[in-house]
């Protein structure tokens, strides 16, 4: 047995956390006591606080909203609401502290109740992503879900920000199930589609991930679904410059990810374009998919070494032909790790390339590859 070299842990296994927020929770009476005139003075600046979160004044925001608590009742619903909308506001200010002691203000009240406790769990639970507890994150999300209360848009957020973190945690069908709940309780909700679709590419699902986002784009969305949306799209894109040429796209994370086939008619797959790996790697249940695709031999056991310095038994196989974008690579060999304690990512190394060219345009973005001619 011998050694060869994997960058593990793979890279762009997670995302940067991707933060929504419940709507500003609706009031119907700001404050119980005093004139009609200062009842109105008061929903008018409210109405100011929720127009400076709108267009991004976080800081006046939450100066807006503690005047407004200073005017009304303490220990109400309205109170506990304008408090959520402090604490949202202090949290896109990035102070974290005093979101989060808004929100466990909040929380600690009995009084607080139904989807003001809810929104604030689903507040919390952004705090722990952005300090980096995920599975707190995860523990919050779920009571938010739970929480008895009639906001059924409120639980639809709540089941697609779970989602995201599901992915953020590699757990792409989990986040699937989490995307189909929120659509089911809010039909035509655009960011459930876009985060429906980012699951699905990193299960390996390529047209589902391109139906859901199309999808997403035709829903009015904001312009976080937006990129999201387009993030995916953009990493399926694929021109042709000839038949013997394509250009695909670099992603925001600076990783080229391309569809590989192993038959020409066969479903596409999604591999990471790795220049600095030498073998490629693909999960045990991606192969079983390929042996039915293709001819797959297997030729031997080895002991690799990956990046963080630990080693790992792989078995390797010849597959019988592989297409990247169209593009014939020929036969390949790649390596299915024995032990699969972590999800693997489809790679595709150097010894694969034999038959093709790659050129990194790291200014625009765009990676030219080409079929290597029979002069080279």
């Amino acid at each position: 047995m011998f050694t060869t070299h994997f960058p593990w842990p793979f890279p762009g296994r997670t995302l940067k956390p991707i933060v929504t927020m419940v709507p500003l929770l609706t009031m119907v009476l700001l404050i119980s006591t005093g004139s009609a005139q200062a009842k109105a003075d008061i929903a008018v600046m409210y109405e100011e606080g929720k127009a400076q979160m709108r267009v991004g004044d976080h800081q006046q925001a939450a100066a807006t909203f503690s005047k407004i608590l200073g005017e009304i009742l303490p220990h109400t619903r309205n109170a506990y609401a304008v408090m959520h909308d402090r604490a949202k506001a202090y949290y896109w200010q990035g102070n974290l502290k005093k979101a989060w002691d808004d929100v466990n203000t909040v929380l600690r009240s009995p009084e607080a109740e139904g989807d003001i406790r809810a929104a604030c769990l689903n507040l919390r639970a952004f705090i722990h992503s952005k300090r980096g507890r995920e599975r707190k994150a995860l523990q919050d999300f779920t009571k938010s879900i739970k929480m008895p209360h009639d906001n059924q848009p409120l639980r639809a957020r709540s089941f697609a920000d779970r989602g995201i973190t599901y992915i953020n945690m590699d757990l792409p069908d989990k986040a699937v199930s989490d995307f189909n709940q929120a659509i089911r309780l809010k039909r035509n909700f655009a960011f459930a589609y876009a985060g429906r679709a980012l699951a699905h590419l990193r299960a390996d699902r390529i047209e589902r991930a391109r139906r859901d986002s199309l999808k997403a784009l035709q829903l009015n969305p904001d312009k976080q679904t937006v990129r999201m949306a387009e993030g995916v799209l953009k990493e399926l894109s694929i021109e042709a410059s000839g038949p013997l040429n394509v250009t695909v796209n670099v992603n925001r994370f600076g990783q080229i990810f391309v569809p590989v086939k192993f038959s020409k008619r066969g479903k596409p797959h999604r591999f990471l374009l790795d220049t600095g790996a030498s073998y490629s790697l693909v999960s045990k249940n991606l192969m079983a998919v390929i042996s039915r695709d293709t001819t797959v031999t297997q030729i031997g056991h080895e002991v690799v070494a990956t990046a963080d310095g630990s080693r790992h038994r792989v078995t390797r196989y010849r597959i019988g032909n592989a297409f990247l974008a169209g593009l014939p690579l020929g036969a390949i060999e790649v390596h299915v790790f024995n032990s699969t304690k972590n999800r693997i990512i489809n790679l595709l190394g150097t010894k694969s390339l034999a038959n093709i060219e790659v050129h990194i345009d790291n200014l625009n973005g765009k990676v030219r590859i080409s079929r290597k001619s029979a002069t080279n």
